[in-house]
């Protein structure tokens, strides 16, 4: 994984003023969105359960940028932030793999299977949780 600093450096994070009310509203985006991916567990393709799990990780991530004072403009950066944080690297590994599978569904017409939907899910809700944690500290 490539240092945040590069990301800065390369324009895909900028800085500005932390705004703690976007913060918990796009940390309350991805708590809904990882409910809607539970549900749609039972309903829909695995795909669509990957995507929103993905996505409520991301957004939770993106919540702690904006309560530091970031604007990200990359997945990428959003995860690598993570590492300043504590979580782990296997996480942020596995976090960056379901990037990987996201982008190829979204823009590349492709597909993923039943376990990995349910893997996205249980990382996203231990990522959440941990991210509740960081943003709720004053």
């Amino acid at each position: 994984m490539k240092e945040f600093n590069f990301f800065v450096s390369k324009g895909e994070v900028k800085k500005q003023s932390p705004d703690n009310n976007l913060a918990l509203a796009t940390f309350r985006n991805g708590e809904e969105r990882l409910s809607l991916a539970k549900n749609l567990q039972q309903m829909a393709k695995a795909k669509y359960v990957l995507e929103n799990a993905y996505e409520s990780m991301r957004e939770a991530a993106d919540s702690i940028l904006f309560k530091e004072g970031f604007k990200s403009f990359s997945h990428e950066a959003s995860i690598v932030y993570l590492l300043k944080k504590g979580f782990s690297e296997s996480d942020l590994a596995e976090f960056d793999r379901f990037r990987k599978i996201r982008n190829g569904i979204k823009y590349y017409g492709g597909d993923c299977d039943k376990p990995d939907a349910e893997a996205a899910i249980k990382l996203s809700e231990k990522i959440i949780s941990k991210v509740k944690e960081i943003i709720q500290r004053p």
